[in-house]
Formats: C-alpha cells, sequence, structure tokens
C-alpha cells in the first residue's frame, strides 16, 4: 500500500482548560483573570514568533470557561509553532500572575470545587458550557444529565481543533466526511490516549462530556471534544495528540480505490470495542485494540518522518512509553515546563522517542541484564 505523506494542509488548534488553586482548593477563573481574558498578540514576546499563517485568528487568549480558565492559541499548520504558541500563552499568565505566590496554576482534568467556592461565583461562572456537542454514532445532541448547580466536580477539557488550509481532499474530508473523519479519530487518537492518559478520573469527566464520538461542526471544519487536557503536561505529549490528529483525517482524506487505508482499518477493528475502551478508560481494551490496527499503521506510514507520531523506527520505543505511566516520564510542573519551554522545533514527541525513551529503554535492559545475570551466579 502506498505511504501517507504529510503536506501541512491541515491547520490544527485546541481550547484545552485548567484550573486556578490555593493550597489546593480550586479557585473560580474569574477571580484571577480579567473578564475580557488575557490576550496574547503576535510579535509581543521576542521569545517566541513563529511563522503563523492562520487566517482564523490573529490572536491568542486565555479565557474564562465556568469555573476553569481556557486557552486558545491561534491555530497552525505546524505543531512546533503551535506549542511555541501555547508556551507564550502561558508566559503571558505567569507575567500576571507572579505576585500572587501562593497561587497555583492546575492542570489535573478533573477538581472538586467546594459548595462555598461555587456559592461565591456568578451564575455564568457556576454553569457549564452552552453549545452542545453533537454524537457521531447516536446522531443526536448530548445532554449533560447533572445539575451544575449542585454538581460538585469540574472537568478539563483538551479539544483539538481540525481546519483546512486550502480546497482539496482535505477540505472535502473535514467538512463533508465529518462523521468518517471523527470515527478514524476515534479509533487512531481517541483509542490510543487512553492508554496513555490513565487518571482513574477520566470515566467520571465522561459522565458530563467527553465521550466517544463527540465533536462540534464548526465552519472551519472539526471539533474532536474527547480528549481530556492530560497531554497539556508536556509539549512533547501535545506533538503526539495533534500528530494523531492530523494523521487521522489524513486517513480518510486520502483514501480512494486501490489505496483504500481508511477500509484497511476498519476491517481490522470492532467500533463498537473502541466506543466502549474510550468511554470506560479501559487500557486492556484499548491496547488490544490498537494492537489490531498497530499493523496497517506502520504498513501505510513512512518508517520514520518528522511528521507523523508512529513510526517502524520508534514503535519499539512507543510501547516502552506505555510500560511507565505520566508521573514516570513527565517530571516537571507543568506550568513551569511551558514557560521555560525551549523553540519547539526538533524536541517533539518523535524526538522524545529517539533520545529519552530510547535511553530509557536501554538502561532498562541494562538493569535486566545485571539482574539476570546476578541470578545466575
Amino acid at each position: 500500500m502506498r505511504k501517507l505523506q504529510g503536506y501541512h494542509e491541515i491547520y490544527i488548534g485546541c481550547d484545552p482548560e485548567f484550573f486556578f488553586a490555593k493550597k489546593g482548593q480550586v479557585l473560580g477563573a474569574e477571580k484571577i483573570l480579567p473578564e475580557e481574558g488575557l490576550i496574547y498578540k503576535p510579535g509581543s514576546d521576542k521569545k517566541r514568533d513563529g511563522d503563523y499563517t492562520s487566517k482564523e485568528a490573529t490572536i491568542s487568549k486565555i479565557i474564562i470557561d465556568g469555573v476553569q480558565a481556557e486557552l486558545n492559541p491561534r491555530p497552525n499548520t505546524c505543531r512546533a509553532n503551535l506549542g511555541n504558541e501555547i508556551s507564550a500563552c502561558f508566559r503571558k499568565l505567569y507575567t500576571q500572575i507572579k505576585e500572587n505566590k501562593s497561587l497555583q496554576v492546575e492542570f489535573s482534568q478533573v477538581k472538586e470545587v467546594s459548595k462555598k467556592e461555587l456559592d461565591s461565583l456568578s451564575e455564568k461562572a457556576r454553569v457549564f458550557g452552552c453549545t452542545p456537542s453533537r454524537n457521531t454514532y447516536s446522531k443526536e445532541e448530548n445532554k449533560i444529565t447533572v445539575n451544575p448547580a449542585t454538581y460538585k466536580y469540574r472537568s478539563a477539557g483538551g479539544h483539538i481543533h481540525l481546519g483546512y488550509r486550502s480546497g482539496g481532499e482535505i477540505k472535502e474530508a473535514l467538512l463533508e466526511k465529518r462523521d468518517r473523519v471523527v470515527q478514524m479519530l476515534d479509533i487512531v487518537l481517541g483509542n490510543t490516549c487512553v492508554l496513555i492518559d490513565r487518571d482513574p478520573y477520566a470515566a467520571e469527566r465522561r459522565k458530563v462530556y467527553g465521550r466517544a464520538g463527540d465533536y462540534r461542526a464548526p465552519s472551519y471544519g472539526i471539533e474532536y471534544r474527547t480528549l481530556s487536557n492530560f497531554w497539556l503536561k508536556s509539549y512533547q505529549l501535545m506533538g503526539l495528540v495533534t500528530g494523531l490528529a492530523r494523521m487521522a483525517v489524513e486517513i480518510v482524506a486520502y483514501s480512494e480505490n486501490g489505496c483504500d487505508y481508511e477500509k484497511a482499518i476498519l476491517n481490522k477493528v470492532n467500533m463498537k470495542k473502541i466506543v466502549e475502551a474510550i468511554n470506560n478508560n479501559d487500557f486492556n481494551s484499548a491496547y488490544e485494540n490498537h494492537m489490531k490496527i498497530e499493523g496497517i499503521l506502520l504498513e501505510i506510514l513512512p518508517t520514520y518522518s518528522d511528521y507523523y507520531p508512529i513510526s517502524s523506527e520508534t514503535i519499539e520505543e512507543f510501547h516502552h512509553f506505555l510500560n511507565g505511566d505520566l508521573g514516570h516520564w513527565f517530571k516537571e510542573d507543568p506550568f513551569q515546563h511551558w514557560i521555560h519551554l525551549p523553540e519547539g522545533h526538533g524536541t517533539g514527541w518523535e524526538s522524545y522517542l529517539k533520545n529519552d525513551v530510547r535511553k530509557d529503554m536501554v538502561a532498562h535492559k541494562l538493569n535486566e541484564d545485571k539482574a539476570l545475570a546476578y541470578w545466575a551466579e
């Protein structure tokens, strides 16, 4: 089967959420951020000013979204530039709050909010977002079944936005084949993220939103709403998630008679099991699902590429990565990680596998060999 070739034709955006807290207790974002949010303009950060070409947005923002804060970086066709923009936004936030030494920026995906704090917030801050999601399987709008005035938990999503740069196959896929693209996003992205995002609160979050197949249909393409904000723990995870999202779109967009990537993958999976693995955050089921398609992915993707996050050259490193939880791999405080992030190019997910994960894998193998030698004596 012919290899997929990336052409940077897809705009990638996101709107991840996070919390503010003091002494571990959540504070409503409206108590920290101005009503209009924090605005980051191009060129205002000398450390970060990449090659941005998006027509969809000319500024980036950190805004109030209920109890949570929400990051709205400008979309880009390049993951590194998107990461640079996220980094610049968090540095903007740091300058706003650095004098408040007791304030914490929290990247948990679910936090309990005290009744006292909820009662102290404006009515607008206490409710959930008003724009409903649709579900590609039920064909219906999602209904929130909890009362936001009394429900004590708040969730932080990590939604991915996908748009087209010009006409052609990508535009057709994002606007006319949305259900097929969302289904492929579940297979390639949502299911894979279950292997990485093992937070026990993941299933709790999906009581409110973020189930398999959840999306919105903005004018520019698709907002995939299944993921939590777990990928904000590091720039490298952001690169993995957005790379998988882009890959899913291309699988649908570039499938054709005689080279049908989409059909080859769908023939390998049971969609009911994909949906169940995502909604229950079931690692074992998700791993079984992944192994059914891994061979196809390695067949259709280049042997190694800085464009795609999975390749035959680094697949062993990917499986080694899955042996450890996120606390093993990313020990730095996420907020500090983002505000001190070097320029993104050359330091993303693919480089992380080839360098950090490979080094850890070799050390692990040496330790195993030493242990075997010890017990053999």
